[in-house]
């Protein structure tokens, strides 16, 4: 059973899923993929499901990813409000 220490136990990276390969990034790191991957970030698919937001074959994330992630899905609960 978990204390309540450990429940507030956060960690500090995003992992990333691309195309099958493991990486890990930053909560404030900008990330960029093509729009042909499969990404997911912390089990979240984010391409192809938004893919239709890419640019010139590219989606660019500029913001934390937890931000812009709110603000693309319309749902969710931020703790510390997102500057544009």
């Amino acid at each position: 059973m978990k204390n309540f220490l450990d429940l507030l136990a956060t960690e500090h990276h995003l992992d990333l899923v691309i195309n099958g390969g493991q990486s890990v990034a930053g909560l404030h790191d900008h990330l960029t993929f093509s729009q042909n991957d499969t990404v997911t970030v912390d089990g979240i698919e984010i391409l192809p499901r938004y893919q239709y937001m890419a640019a010139e074959g590219v989606l660019q994330i500029n913001q934390p990813f937890y931000c812009w992630y709110h603000t693309v899905s319309g749902q969710g609960w931020l703790l510390k409000p997102c500057v544009s």
